[in-house]
């Protein structure tokens, strides 16, 4: 039963040239003539190496989602914090002018204890005094005077010092007063404001703790992600050194088609295999050898589009496992539309599939389809 490669032409045939010569390393290498051995490990090596591609960036693609996850939360934090930092800035900037203000209460306080001491020495001197003084006798105190006039100034004197115990006496329990009510306000103001400073700063610190927690979380995904980059940097190095390798072997092998006929010709016309195609293996050589003798003899330019592919690579491009390009049996070769089956014929090709779409598609006289 016949194997169509309509889905695989389908996808070939919207690829131009210049993107066939440009990806070189979306097209399965095969290994040279006379070294089989060798392009075959360097193409099982890149083969690997893709494959290996494919799992780095899986990874680093699993990573950034989990990071970005984490990241989401991380900023909206950032962004609580952001919002709490002015207040917390504005409460200790109020904490500093309410200390400035308090030292100067403290200040006041030493003073008002200071002058409640003076004040407590200069009352118990009075009181000392009072108490030792003899009781006052105005019979006695006028028979002592020396007249009118100095009997009115003793008696000022008494009321004078008895006016001035009085204020002494009002102005300690003022002072006391006083000093009490500035030491509560002080400890008002203190508490106050230390308990408002303290649960900011509690708030912006167990926020600032939740980031901490999500950035610690977050890290091992973003170191993870960061190596699997650092690999997949090397790795493709390598790859495009191996490639770079197998390009030149291509070129070698390209050369020694057709028996040592140079393929393709500088006038335009022959057969040109595209940049990273295979003419290798199985009949492909063949196939080589007679699209170069028959372009030539008829003018046409050929492109070798695809010849041999590895199953995986043909699966990739929409064709399957076993289509004849895996067995290194057919060429897509755009150029090829236009040419009659008899004519194909004559140079030992066949079209074997029917249809517009298979146009470009030709084996061997007598292979299998």
């Amino acid at each position: 039963m016949p194997v169509s490669r309509s889905t695989g032409s389908r996808l070939r045939r919207g690829w131009t040239l210049g993107a066939t010569l440009a990806v070189s390393g979306a097209v399965a290498l095969a290994p040279p003539v006379g070294a089989p051995a060798r392009g075959a490990g360097l193409d099982g090596r890149i083969q690997r190496s893709r494959s290996r591609d494919r799992q780095l960036q899986a990874g680093i693609a699993a990573d950034r989602r989990h990071a970005a996850a984490y990241q989401g939360r991380i900023d909206d934090l950032r962004g609580q914090l952001a919002r709490l930092s002015p207040g917390l800035r504005q409460e200790r900037a109020e904490l500093d002018r309410l200390q400035d203000e308090l030292r100067a209460d403290r200040a006041a306080l030493v003073r008002l204890r200071a002058q409640d001491a003076r004040d407590r020495e200069v009352l118990a001197d009075q009181l000392v005094a009072i108490y030792e003084a003899p009781p006052v006798d105005l019979v006695q105190i006028a028979l002592d005077s020396r007249g009118f006039a100095d009997l009115l100034s003793r008696f000022g004197q008494l009321r004078r010092i008895a006016e001035r115990n009085a204020t002494v006496t009002r102005r300690v329990a003022a002072e006391h007063r006083a000093v009490a009510a500035t030491t509560a306000r002080i400890g008002r103001v203190e508490a106050r404001h230390a308990a408002t400073t303290a649960a900011l700063q509690a708030r912006h610190d167990a926020v600032q703790r939740l980031e901490l927690e999500l950035v610690d979380e977050q890290l091992p995904y973003v170191r993870a992600r960061r190596g699997k980059e650092h690999r997949l940097t090397a790795l493709r190095r390598r790859r495009a050194g191996l490639v770079h390798e197998l390009e030149r072997i291509q070129a070698r092998q390209l050369r020694a088609i057709s028996g040592g006929t140079p393929v393709g010709g500088a006038d335009g016309y022959g057969f040109f295999p595209a940049a990273g195609t295979s003419y290798a293996q199985g009949d492909e050589p063949q196939i080589a050898a007679r699209l170069q003798r028959m372009g030539r003899a008829l003018h046409l330019h050929l492109i070798g589009l695809s010849g041999y592919r590895s199953p995986q690579h043909s699966v990739e491009v929409g064709g399957f496992a076993n289509d004849p390009h895996t067995r290194g049996e057919a060429s897509d070769t755009p150029g090829l539309e236009g040419v009659p089956e008899a004519t194909l014929n004559r140079f030992g090709l066949t079209r074997p599939f029917p249809g517009a779409r298979e146009a470009d598609h030709v084996q061997l006289v007598g292979s299998r389809r």
